[in-house]
């Protein structure tokens, strides 16, 4: 049992350590990508495949509790018809730990030739998604558990990069109270 509880606590411990590295490394290219969100005329679009596209859904949700227009796309139907959802004033944020992600790439070769601004959120600054964007975040992270191949820490550091870019978000956009209830006109948070 004991054995149990460490796998545990390790895990705990490693999401927690790469969230304070992560806080420790925001530089001034964590501004320059929320001001490019805010910058946005049009929708901003998120994608990723995987555990990154669930995250990027959640970071998405967020920001459109803000006021900010987002919508989550898996890539797959993004080659199959859903391109024409995208205009030239919107902006996708593609997430990828590895950088590398066939299906996104091959995504993000098409939303350039619509251009549409590409940012990234990847583990790899020098990863082909974070090359192909005009802001790129880089969330390096080392997964917890075993194999050290689990989405774990990397997820847990992009969900809470995404909550950190929506603080900030109020503040860039001068967003108040009265804007916040307005997306939120029932419910607990609405009072």
């Amino acid at each position: 049992m004991k054995r149990q509880i460490d796998i545990l606590r390790d895990c705990l411990y490693k999401e927690s350590e790469a969230l304070k590295t992560l806080a420790d490394s925001i530089d001034t290219d964590s501004i320059e990508f929320a001001k490019a969100i805010a910058e946005c005329k049009g929708k901003i679009v998120f994608t990723g495949v995987g555990k990154s596209f669930i995250v990027a859904s959640k970071i998405s949700g967020t920001l459109s509790s803000i006021g900010v227009s987002s919508i989550p796309i898996n890539p797959l139907p993004m080659l199959h018809g859903d391109l024409g959802f995208l205009d030239s004033d919107d902006t996708v944020i593609a997430l990828s730990n590895s950088g590398e992600t066939d299906l996104l790439i091959e995504v993000l070769n098409c939303v350039k030739t619509l251009n549409v601004r590409i940012l990234s959120l990847t583990g790899n600054r020098n990863s082909t998604i974070a090359r192909m964007s005009y802001k790129s975040v880089e969330i390096k992270t080392e997964e917890a558990g075993p194999f050290g191949l689990v989405p774990t820490t990397s997820t847990t550091a992009m969900m809470a990069f995404g909550d950190a870019l929506a603080c900030l978000l109020v503040e860039i956009l001068g967003l108040t109270m009265a804007d916040f209830h307005r997306n939120h006109p029932n419910g607990e948070l609405s009072k």
